[in-house]
């Protein structure tokens, strides 16, 4: 009776344990940023039950050089990559050995800034010039590079990318701009076929016109909305066009099935444009940006429930207020992480969840 009554206390102590890390990281309003420093352990080490973390990994070599302050991150099989566009290096990173590695030299042999990312599908990364409209996908199970359909859309830059696993798409963004650097905005959402390469318009993102907005596919949905808009003012004694920028908060649903938009929750953090996020398990990741025209910086961080249709606050991004075109943010194997662009600083968040160490399973 002693041995069963000490092994019931030891479940009931356990069950209390796990269901209080639960509800603190169900809290919308997070108290303070939960940070480990300068980790220098694998990826493979055990996730803290609870979750909601940063911490800050081991960056790459310090060769490369400081004046490189773009990049572009993704992952494939299992593995993070990051493009220097400025030296245009392809950097590997594996998170089973916690290395950097160059994966490859002269990556796009193309001249600086000339590709976009695009979106990735199985071993290919696609890449795209909005300006020349050419599309060239990387194929990391052969190494090499295949032409595809030039993008037939209006937008020459500042657009929205996601993936589902068949299609891709393209939303909004801007045709120039004038001379304040205010964009022409689109409204056009642009679908790829990956399978027989080809574009087909459909229909229109909602609401007004925008870029720097958020995008994200669940299944066969995509999310959308933030961003810029720009609105136009007539002075009734002048006549003079006056074009002003508005940030937005609106957040939008749409099923690419059946060609329908809905409209969501807005995001939890407000006006938002030019954010950083991504996409862990089936919730969506979003924060950073500025809630103003290129100021008013911010850092915080988001999940947003497509089936509870609800925003959660999470851990700031503990740098703080780093400016947007300078990290990026992607996922890779369950995880989140954000690479700044000579790699110089390099961060993981573990999203909130419930998990044993390694071998206790």
């Amino acid at each position: 009776m002693g041995l069963c009554l000490r092994r019931s206390l030891a479940s009931f102590f356990i069950v209390v344990l796990v269901i209080a890390s639960f509800v603190s990281s169900c809290k919308k309003d997070v108290e303070g940023p939960a940070v480990v420093k300068n980790e220098v352990a694998t990826d493979r080490a055990a996730i803290s039950i609870g979750g909601n973390i940063w911490t800050e990994l081991t960056p790459a070599a310090p060769s490369i050089p400081s004046a490189i302050t773009y990049n572009t991150s993704f992952s494939v099989n299992d593995k993070l990559y990051s493009h220097l566009q400025a030296n245009d290096q392809l950097w590997e990173y594996d998170p089973a050995t916690a290395v950097w590695s160059v994966k490859k030299n002269n990556f796009t042999g193309q001249p600086a800034f000339a590709n976009v990312y695009l979106f990735t599908n199985g071993s290919r990364v696609y890449f795209g010039n909005l300006s020349t409209k050419v599309v060239k996908a990387y194929d990391f199970a052969t190494g090499q590079w295949t032409n595809k359909a030039n993008f037939p859309g209006t937008a020459s830059g500042r657009a929205s990318f996601t993936a589902t696993d068949n299609k891709g798409y393209v939303l909004g963004g801007a045709n120039g701009a004038d001379a304040n650097d205010y964009g022409y905005t689109l409204k056009e959402n642009w679908e790829y076929d990956f399978a027989a390469d080809t574009w087909q318009l459909r229909a229109n993102i909602p609401g007004t016109g925008r870029y720097n907005a958020a995008s994200y596919a669940i299944g066969d949905k995509l999310y959308f909305g933030t961003g810029i808009s720009i609105m136009s003012l007539i002075n009734p004694n002048t006549f003079q066009l006056t074009r002003i920028p508005v940030i937005n908060s609106d957040w939008w649903e749409y099923n690419t099935l059946t060609n329908v938009w809905t409209q969501k929750a807005a995001f939890g953090g407000g006006k938002r444009q030019d954010t950083r996020g991504f996409m862990l398990g089936s919730k969506v990741y979003l924060g950073m940006g500025s809630s103003e025209y290129y100021s008013n910086l911010k850092s915080d961080l988001w999940s947003y429930d497509a089936v509870a249709n609800t925003w959660s606050q999470r851990a700031s991004y503990p740098v703080g207020n780093a400016y947007p075109p300078y990290v990026t943010f992607t996922s890779c194997n369950g995880r989140g992480y954000v690479v700044t662009a000579n790699i110089q600083t390099f961060w993981r968040y573990t999203p909130p969840q419930l998990s044993l160490p390694i071998g206790q399973e």
